[in-house]
């Protein structure tokens, strides 16, 4: 039987997404709100390609193929890159080959520094154990991915500026908040979180109830 379709999780994705673009293009003359609005917009995007990635909303087959791709645009990202590691850290969490996982297994100061080489190595990876149809995918997701790193650092633009910082601090640093965090969440992260849980966030909700979703990835995040 076809997996139902997940309304409430696709709008609330999509309003988390409206409101970070909203943000996004409201900073065009003033930075911080611009970064602001970037930062939001990546953590959307990746919330949105997670659930796609465990085909957790309910679209067809087809149709979550192409989402995926798009949903990982505004992080600058392979979405099918992205979803084929994720998919090993399910099957082998922190195990040997397990490059998500590589932040979890160490300090967060190691986790930080370890992130821009790890990032490379995760793409890498992916793209060498992509099958052919999904390197298909990983290729052009990547090179529209620096195409658009091209035209927005060119534009001199405060939001080109901004989407493009934050997109590339936040993949450098993946190991340490993607990674370690969730594994490995201070106290004082974790209060905060459940304060802010009535949002149902998808990240949020990720941090709270992480050992749940390896239990029950089919499930939306923010609906954990």
């Amino acid at each position: 039987m076809a997996p139902r379709l997940q309304v409430n999780a696709l709008a609330g994705h999509a309003a988390r997404h409206t409101l970070s673009l909203a943000l996004l293009v409201a900073g065009a003359h003033h930075a911080p709100l611009a970064l602001l609005g970037a930062l939001s917009l990546h953590l959307a995007a990746f919330a949105f390609t997670h659930d796609l990635a465990h085909g957790a909303l309910g679209l067809p087959r087809r149709l979550n193929e192409l989402a995926l791709s798009l949903a990982s645009f505004p992080m600058l990202v392979a979405g099918h890159g992205m979803r084929l590691m994720h998919l090993r850290h399910h099957a082998r969490p922190l195990g040997r080959d397990d490059l998500e996982g590589v932040g979890a297994t160490l300090p967060l100061w190691r986790a930080v520094l370890a992130g821009p080489m790890n990032t490379a190595q995760y793409r890498v990876e992916a793209f060498r154990a992509a099958r052919p149809a999904e390197r298909h995918w990983l290729a052009a997701e990547t090179v529209v991915a620096l195409f658009a790193t091209a035209l927005a650092l060119g534009s001199r633009s405060t939001i080109g500026a901004a989407w493009v910082l934050v997109n590339v601090t936040m993949q450098l640093t993946a190991a340490a908040w993607a990674s370690h965090l969730p594994h490995r969440p201070p106290r004082a992260f974790l209060c905060i979180a459940r304060a802010l849980e009535w949002t149902h966030s998808a990240v949020i909700s990720s941090f709270l109830h992480h050992e749940k979703h390896h239990r029950y990835p089919s499930i939306p995040c923010g609906q954990l």
